[in-house]
């Protein structure tokens, strides 16, 4: 009997034992899963224009012990923070650079700048506060950096996101600025053949002195991140004078919106800026043949006759087909010209002609970047 109660005893032992050890085997995965930085007080050090410092927000927690909500719960919600620090040697703009980001769920992070000793939150300032960034390979100017002054950053992923990215404090910005002054300073035209997009933009004569060159990226719609798809280099005639006008042609392969960044890059800070944004609809032959665009024909006449119309191509005068309305009188008609859309034309004049009275009127209509068929206003 005694044998059985102390065999009993060693079986509980053993059993309580092995839930101590899962825990403790689970609470040291879980630690090893977070990243050090967790913790204010083992927050990651920045070095000025060191290599990028990869990170992620995955089993990240909130130190709640140091932090100021009620200086920042205008521009943020916290859900799994982590720290970074850095310290400059000199005074001035510090660029805080933020790239590859990876999130499941697409939303991105949120960066918030501080001044103030660690966890010492009735110290904190804020300096800078972003309530989140997309996927784009983003950099946050940092203006009036006092040389010798130690400053903390706060990343975290919006709506609690898990995200992985790199980070960097550098004297040079990479990607996207978070706020662009000088967006839609850039005249930009842009022309759609099909699945051709001709860029075309002109800069002005005393801003070329300044400017080096141009990016231009593209992000078709839903998707998380743009992407570079060629460098325009400013040039010089036989003068050595520089070129004001500049374009670029882009092949589209699959259908979509699409938008296109141009990003001017300059001796001078910012360094970089996006000057404007343009976006096109692509829509395939098959796309095209597969729904309907159609003309809305207005016939004002105020006599009943039949109206004969004839659709022609705007640009080369040529006859496309022709239409008769029986018995017609102040009405729209609809004339459908997928077809001719599909086929590359995007600029229609309908003649109509009044049987009876002989009136005649004309309509102008194009296709605009979006698949939209618009009629020129009389």
């Amino acid at each position: 009997m005694r044998e059985k109660r102390r065999s009993r005893s060693v079986s509980i032992h053993f059993e309580r034992v092995s839930v101590f050890v899962f825990l403790g085997l689970l609470t040291f995965t879980n630690a090893l899963a977070q990243v050090s930085n967790n913790n204010i007080h083992q927050r990651a050090q920045l070095f000025i224009d060191d290599a990028a410092t990869i990170s992620t927000t995955d089993k990240s927690t909130v130190e709640w012990a140091c932090i100021n909500k009620k200086l920042t719960e205008k521009c943020l919600i916290y859900h799994n923070d982590q720290w970074f620090t850095f310290t400059s040697a000199t005074s001035g703009r510090l660029y805080l650079n933020v790239g590859n980001q990876q999130c499941k769920k697409k939303f991105g992070v949120q960066v918030l700048l501080i001044e103030g000793n660690p966890c010492e939150t009735n110290t904190y300032r804020l300096l800078h506060c972003e309530s989140f960034t997309d996927q784009n390979d983003t950099f946050i100017a940092l203006d009036s950096i006092v040389a010798q002054k130690t400053y903390l950053i706060n990343i975290d992923g919006f709506l609690g996101d898990v995200c992985s990215f790199n980070i960097q404090i550098a004297t040079k910005p990479k990607g996207f600025p978070m706020r662009s002054l000088s967006l839609y300073t850039l005249d930009v035209t842009v022309k759609q053949e099909q699945q051709l997009v001709h860029l075309n933009w002109r800069i002005e004569k005393h801003a070329s002195s300044r400017q080096e060159h141009f990016e231009i990226f593209r992000q078709k719609r839903n998707d998380y991140k743009a992407t570079l798809i060629t460098t325009v280099q400013l040039q010089a005639n036989a003068q050595g004078k520089m070129l004001d006008q500049y374009f670029y042609t882009d092949t589209l392969i699959s259908a979509g919106q699409y938008q296109y960044s141009i990003v001017g890059i300059t001796e001078q800070a910012p360094f970089r800026e996006v000057l404007n944004r343009v976006s096109v609809n692509f829509r395939q032959v098959n796309d095209m043949l597969n729904s309907r665009i159609v003309a809305k024909v207005p016939l004002n006449f105020k006599r009943r006759s039949d109206v004969d119309l004839l659709i022609m191509n705007d640009l080369t005068g040529e006859v496309l087909f022709k239409r008769t309305c029986i018995a017609c009188v102040n009405q729209v008609i609809d004339i459908d010209l997928s077809r001719e859309v599909a086929s590359g034309i995007k600029h229609f004049r309908i003649e109509l002609n009044h049987i009876k009275s002989k009136t005649q009127a004309s309509h102008e209509y194009h296709l605009s970047p979006s698949g939209e068929l618009i009629r020129k206003s009389d």
